[in-house]
């Protein structure tokens, strides 16, 4: 939908967090967040997102006598209703951490809530990408088929991996700003299709004619593949260059 292009990642792990930004500085200009990579980054206010932000909402400003989020999903369910009424948010990122010490559900708790962000945006006819990554293995409590099964029937996009997750989400928000940028208004000078053409023809000489038949200024370059094209060939060739040289 127009409008909608900025990711927002809900972390409850601090190192999960770093690493995503360090992974969308490959997709993204910026990327806003409480513990930022660079200090220009770093949010106004913690509670209320910019543009593409990142929160860990395991620091310290938000655990202050409340457990961490790794045991306690109400802060972020919380933030992810706020996220998902925002008309210019197009993807959400989750982590789920399991292991001794967790929520022993986490899924019980996230998936509804994830449902709930997806029918909101879906009534107002937008469309909510929320992407989950879950740490964790076969060996930990939560079970943890049984968490990514919770998850991807509410509608997630449940990864295994940090990098793959982070990665995957980047991919989204980089073609709807691509998509954006492709959909606005340019106005274009036409007038460059009246200029005289000239050209630089390499290879085929039929085309060198047929634009000299259109009356255009045309330098052809006579030019063949080494070997005829053959590769075997073209291979042969590079190793005798290499013990020529």
């Amino acid at each position: 939908v127009e409008g909608q292009k900025y990711l927002r990642g809900l972390f409850s792990g601090g190192t999960l967090a770093y690493e995503a930004q360090l992974i969308l500085q490959g997709y993204l200009p910026k990327v806003y967040s409480n513990v930022p990579l660079k200090k220009d980054l770093r949010l106004v206010d913690s509670l209320e997102s910019q543009e593409h932000t990142i929160v860990d909402l395991g620091e310290d400003e938000f655990t202050v006598g409340r457990l961490h989020p790794m045991m306690d999903n109400d802060l972020r369910i919380r933030r992810l209703e706020v996220e998902a009424a925002d008309p210019e948010v197009a993807l959400i990122f989750l982590d789920v951490v399991l292991g001794y010490g967790a929520h022993p559900d986490p899924a019980s708790e996230l998936a509804p809530a994830i449902m709930d962000a997806i029918q909101v945006a879906k009534k107002e006819k937008r469309r909510l990408d929320i992407v989950v990554v879950i740490v964790g293995t076969d060996e930990d409590p939560q079970d943890l088929a049984a968490q990514v099964g919770q998850l991807e029937k509410a509608g997630a996009i449940v990864e295994m991996s940090n990098d793959q997750a982070v990665q995957h989400a980047g991919r989204i928000v980089q073609r709807l700003e691509a998509s954006e940028t492709l959909g606005e208004e340019q106005i274009v000078n036409l007038q460059f299709l009246h200029d005289p053409l000239m050209a630089i023809n390499v290879g085929l000489e039929s085309f060198a004619d047929s634009l000299q038949s259109q009356e255009a200024q045309v330098v052809h370059v006579d030019w063949r593949p080494p070997a005829g094209g053959n590769e075997e060939l073209m291979s042969i060739l590079d190793r005798m260059k290499g013990r020529n040289s």
